[in-house]
């Protein structure tokens, strides 16, 4: 089986940041400073916080 992974996406720009998450994580309360040239804003990454 293999992993199945996918890039977080900035939500200001849509650069593919140099992380990647798990089908099936779960997170909130992480925050990242995007990486692409122009941009360098701050979000929260959040996922799939409303099953739990």
């Amino acid at each position: 089986m293999k992993n199945q992974k996918e890039k977080i996406k900035c939500p200001f720009c849509g650069y593919k940041m140099p992380i990647e998450r798990d089908k099936n994580a779960v997170c909130k309360g992480v925050f990242v400073k995007c990486k692409a040239r122009n941009c360098g804003k701050e979000f929260e990454i959040k996922i799939n916080s409303e099953i739990r």
